[in-house]
């Protein structure tokens, strides 16, 4: 391998999962380097965010975050395409991209950090790679419990809707067992955005994290063998000819459902929150609410980047998507009020140039990095 790129991850980090099989998968000669606090700390240095993964490369630039990462790397790295060539359908890939990556965060949380046995051991390994192994035990408790108020009780999440996102978890699983059996990959015979997308919580969580994995593995064997069949793929293995196929199969209605009546709502209420000056809002979808969630800038500029790419679509391409997605509630809510501005587009211009940082970190981001979103 070589070290045109080093990237900083951890294996237990939502994120650096799906960038790893990202890289695996395009056979992108890359560095493995495991983040520790004073890796944490350097990484916000260097790009103004102490977050991981994080891809460092020769030239001395940096690259973040998975999305604006990876279609970043596609330009230079263009062959087996991730992204389909027929536009509406590279929407698609983007649009279950972004669920998979934001929506899917709160069910990832809950099964981590929920569970005694999971809290328990996530907490610890966290804690291990901060201090030293006598020290791990007390700060691991510290960590698991600052992490269960900061995902979940602190953004939305009660008593009152507590199981409904344990269960958010059993819904994908329902939607992919015979989405995985019909066909290897999300969207045809080649992984595309919306498997990686997928990716993230579903390995580095629910496939890995000790209570969730023994779920997936009796009630989404499917889903199970995925993961290791997207870990394991390597675009020099597979037929050089990608078949792509329009999510048009009735598997497809609970998740089509879900993001026109719960997933767009969320980032509509979100984006309208963040222009009223709101630091929380009451979200409101079909079949969840919560109340008094964080607002966050992050998913603004999500909803930017969608309605970007809409806009860009010919006539043809975009009534091909409302008519795929009318029959589930429609995508009038990606369009209500507008595009709302994140102020985020500068931050995400990669690469990053270290020189044009000026980033002080909290002592809180120096010990633990900075939140996702």
């Amino acid at each position: 391998m070589g070290n045109k790129y080093t990237v900083y991850k951890s294996d237990i980090s939502y994120f650096s999962g799906k960038l790893e099989a990202y890289l695996r998968y395009k056979e992108i000669p890359h560095t493995l380097v495991d983040c520790d606090s004073k890796v944490m700390q350097m990484i916000a240095g260097k790009t103004g965010t102490a977050k991981m993964p994080a891809i460092e490369m020769d030239s001395g630039q940096w690259l973040c975050d998975t999305t604006p990462m990876m279609q970043w790397l596609e330009e230079k790295h263009p062959n087996p395409p991730i992204y389909p060539q027929d536009p509406a359908l590279r929407f698609v890939a983007l649009l279950i991209e972004d669920y998979g990556d934001e929506w899917l965060w709160r069910p990832a949380m809950w099964w981590r950090w929920v569970p005694k046995t999971s809290r328990t051991t996530l907490g610890r390994r966290i804690a291990a790679s901060m201090v030293s192994k006598s020290l791990a035990i007390p700060l691991g408790a510290y960590v698991a419990r600052r992490q269960l108020n900061e995902w979940l009780w602190k953004d939305g999440v009660d008593s009152n809707n507590s199981l409904d996102v344990r269960d958010m978890f059993f819904r994908e699983l329902e939607f992919l067992e015979p989405l995985l059996q019909d066909q290897q990959f999300m969207l045809g015979s080649h992984p595309s955005a919306a498997d990686f997308g997928y990716f993230g919580s579903m390995f580095r969580h629910f496939g890995n994290d000790p209570i969730s994995a023994e779920v997936m593995r009796r009630e989404g064997p499917n889903t199970y063998e995925w993961l290791a069949r997207m870990w394991n793929a390597r675009h020099s293995k597979l037929n050089q000819s990608i078949d792509w196929v329009w999510p048009e199969a009735d598997y497809w209605k609970p998740l089509l459902q879900r993001i026109a009546k719960d997933y767009l709502p969320y980032l509509h209420q979100n984006a309208l929150a963040f222009s009223q000056g709101k630091k929380r809002f009451d979200y409101r979808g079909d079949s969840l609410a919560f109340i008094g969630t964080v607002t966050t800038d992050y998913r603004v500029w999500c909803r930017q980047e969608l309605q970007r790419e809409f806009s860009q679509l010919n006539t043809e391409d975009q009534q091909r998507l409302e008519q795929l997605f009318t029959p589930a509630g429609g995508i009038s809510s990606l369009h209500q009020d507008g595009v709302i501005d994140s102020g985020l587009d500068q931050h995400f211009q990669l690469p990053v140039d270290p020189q044009s940082i000026n980033h002080t970190p909290t002592l809180a981001q120096k010990l633990f990095g900075q939140p996702r979103n």
